[in-house]
């Protein structure tokens, strides 16, 4: 064998080693992108089963919730406005007695304060005001509570229609965020005003909240939802989930800024983009 032919079976085995090794690689690449893209699928099945699995457990809590509002309502309740009604008769008909009259009247008042509690009860386990006239009204009554608690001045504004037809569930979880970030706000803010403002933006429901005390940045959100031991948070993150939800926070030089998102799988009657001011005093 010649020089001529050794460097040429040398070159021909250099080339087909090269060729091998790219081969190898490019079967390396295609295995670990299959890899990838199967881990990823993997990854979305486990979340989309993990929120169904949460939807279930808060659609069954939802249903629980109801049911028991609703016997604490319509049976409970009955039963004291009954008891009520048969000592105000009982009074209305007593003569003299002091002693026992005002036994009786203490009791009635004793009734009275029962027959609030278990209305405040029932009406915080399920937004039967909600349910009846919808997410505006359940709104705007919102701030009205709210600024007896504060004292001082709260708006509600919405540029949305009065027509706003939600999917109850929808509805329900974006009017129990924005209580708890209402509560939230109360109990650790020590704000002078908050202002509510919804509108409906490209296919999205947004709710802008406003309020002048201590606010925190999405940083702070995050860490305390990650690292806090507090329910609140948790339960607004949940809720956020299932509706596919977004919050936002941001400080500002005085107070700060809370917007809720949510996207919208109805339409919104048109309202010629008026936005609807409803002063609280």
């Amino acid at each position: 064998m010649d020089i001529k032919e050794s460097l040429i079976l040398i070159l021909s085995g250099i080339f087909f080693t090269c060729t091998l090794s790219v081969g190898i690689v490019f079967i390396l690449i295609f295995f670990k992108k299959k890899t990838t893209y199967l881990q990823s699928i993997y990854e979305m099945q486990l979340k989309n089963k993990e929120l169904e699995m949460m939807n279930a457990v808060v659609q069954a809590q939802e249903t629980e919730r109801t049911n028991i509002s609703r016997n604490l309502h319509d049976e409970v309740g009955s039963i004291l406005a009954m008891a009520q009604r048969n000592l105000s008769a009982s009074l209305d008909r007593m003569t003299g007695d002091d002693l026992l009259r005002n036994d009786i009247e203490f009791t009635m008042d004793v009734l009275d304060q029962s027959v609030d509690k278990i209305r405040a009860i029932s009406h915080g386990m399920l937004p039967h005001f909600l349910v009846k006239f919808g997410l505006l009204k359940a709104l705007q009554r919102l701030m009205e509570q709210t600024e007896k608690s504060l004292g001082n001045s709260c708006s509600f504004n919405s540029s949305v229609s009065e027509d706003l037809s939600l999917e109850q569930r929808q509805e329900i979880h974006f009017y129990c965020i924005a209580t708890e970030l209402i509560n939230n706000l109360m109990k650790h803010a020590r704000p002078q005003f908050i202002n509510l403002k919804l509108d409906a933006r490209e296919n999205h429901l947004i709710l802008h909240i406003q309020h002048d005390g201590v606010a925190i940045s999405q940083a702070d959100y995050e860490y305390l939802l990650h690292h806090g031991n507090g329910m609140g948070l948790e339960s607004i993150s949940h809720r956020l989930r299932i509706i596919t939800g977004e919050l936002q926070y941001q400080r500002q030089t005085k107070g700060g800024t809370i917007e809720i998102s949510m996207p919208l799988k109805m339409k919104i009657a048109p309202n010629n983009h008026e936005e609807i001011s409803i002063p609280l005093t």
